[in-house]
């Protein structure tokens, strides 16, 4: 999915390294800026942070299998670390960054009047070079500008494009469906902590449960058993398993030899986890 862009607000495809990456949005947030910074990551990935009036939204990582991956900004700059990156931001209205903020959780479809007028969705339909956005199945509009780099949003350009019915791409997603998502999701992401891996074996090891230390336990707000999701650092999950209390360092978890091996880990290997919500 390429999103649609909004009015350029820098040079397209300027290097930027982590910290003037972190530079920058801390400066977009001074501003009050409305839009996004798409960033150029390795693997022919994409990284996007969306921000409304000065306030971040959503930062994610977009792959050309169409998943969508939750960082916090800080995490997803660290993907460019001391190289430089080619990016870019584009200025949208405050509505519209925050719809296009869920765009993570967006899905292509066919029928766009369906989707928008009959299945009141949120996402935008392409016409050609130019975009719509979408809120609940009703038309982003705004009365002082008539468009932003490929959004139209003015009355009379959104008309005039609805009326041709000939909408190249459609992304969407029930605005419910959206909401739900995006909430657990980001409280996955604020228990996410990076640890580092003792692996034990013997009699006295547990050999089908992880281990994390009591004050990792307490900030998740688990007690007993629980299940852990366990990923790498650039956010692949490796596997899940039933956890509890039992590590004697502040930020080690430890993991039986035997599992270690299954999932391809090493001693001392730095991972990301956090405790499994059903949603």
């Amino acid at each position: 999915m390429i999103l649609p862009k909004g009015t350029p607000f820098m040079p397209e495809g300027l290097k930027l390294t982590e910290s003037d990456l972190i530079d920058m949005l801390s400066n977009l947030g001074t501003h009050g800026f409305s839009g996004y910074l798409q960033i150029e990551l390795p693997k022919s990935k994409k990284g996007y942070v969306f921000l409304s009036r000065g306030q971040m939204l959503r930062a994610f990582e977009w792959s050309q299998d169409g998943t969508a991956k939750l960082y916090t900004p800080e995490r997803l700059f660290a993907k460019v670390g001391d190289q430089s990156a080619a990016c870019a931001s584009y200025v949208l209205s405050g509505d519209m960054a925050s719809q296009l903020a869920y765009s993570f959780g967006f899905e292509a479809s066919q029928d766009w009047k369906a989707q928008f007028q009959q299945e009141k969705h949120t996402g935008f339909a392409v016409f050609g070079n130019q975009a719509v956005l979408f809120a609940k199945g009703q038309p982003l509009q705004e009365t002082l500008a008539h468009r932003y780099g490929q959004v139209v949003c003015s009355r009379e350009a959104v008309s005039t494009l609805l009326q041709q019915d000939q909408a190249s791409q459609v992304f969407s997603q029930q605005p419910a469906k959206l909401e739900q998502t995006a909430k657990r999701l980001h409280a996955d992401l604020s228990r996410m902590r990076e640890v580092r891996l003792k692996s034990v074996s013997g009699f006295f090891a547990t050999k089908d449960a992880l281990k994390v230390d009591a004050e990792l336990a307490h900030e998740w707000g688990v007690k007993g058993t629980f299940t852990l999701m366990v990923e790498d650092v650039e956010g692949r999950q490796i596997g899940t398993l039933k956890t509890h209390v039992g590590s004697k360092k502040p930020l080690v978890m430890e993991i039986p030899l035997k599992i270690m091996q299954e999932w391809g880990l090493a001693e001392d290997q730095a991972v990301i986890v956090y405790p499994h919500v059903e949603s």
